[in-house]
């Protein structure tokens, strides 16, 4: 049995800012746009993807979010500032990364055994020797 989170990822909005630099670190874009709000967990897709699958460096942006209100992620030409858009969903730390695995547990991709017996041969090259 897995403990849900009293509200999931699915369900927390969040405002996101952008900057956006130029090779010479100077500011080049800043968006702070009031635009639509975003779903927490598609910002947790987008950063899993991102960081390379890192699931604690994702886990310790969505507690800080989740803990503080809102967090600044840096990267090597944006950094991007994410706010709860309610302070209702701010919670605990037990509470964050609970929100966080049954995020990991609803989107882990479900692989099937084959239906039938597979062989496979992995045979080393030939390799002629020079004479």
């Amino acid at each position: 049995m897995t403990l849900k989170p009293k509200k999931p990822a699915s369900r927390i909005l969040i405002h996101l800012g952008v900057r956006k630099f130029s090779g010479s670190q100077i500011v080049e874009e800043w968006d702070s746009s009031q635009g639509p709000p975003i779903k927490l967990s598609d910002k947790i897709g987008e950063y899993l993807m991102r960081l390379g699958d890192s699931n604690s460096l994702c886990l310790n942006i969505v507690i800080q979010l989740l803990t503080r209100g809102k967090v600044r992620v840096d990267f090597r030409d944006t950094s991007e500032r994410l706010q709860l858009i309610s302070e209702q969903d701010t919670t605990s730390r037990a509470e964050a990364v609970l929100v966080f695995d049954h995020w990991i547990a609803e989107n882990r991709i479900k692989s099937e055994p084959p239906e039938q017996t597979q062989r496979i041969i992995i045979e080393t090259p030939k390799v002629k020797l020079p004479s």
